[in-house]
């Protein structure tokens, strides 16, 4: 069998970099759809 399919450390160090910095792009975003959502909320109350 050929190794082809085996994952070398380099890709995965650059998979955890891609999953980090995605990380730390989604997380404001995620928080201003939070933030949006609870004034939203609060003036509809």
């Amino acid at each position: 069998m050929s190794n082809h399919n085996w994952i070398t450390p380099e890709e995965i160090a650059r998979k955890k970099e891609i999953k980090r910095k995605l990380l730390y792009i989604s997380f404001p975003i995620v928080a201003v759809l939070i933030s949006a959502l609870v004034t939203i909320l609060a003036n509809q109350v």
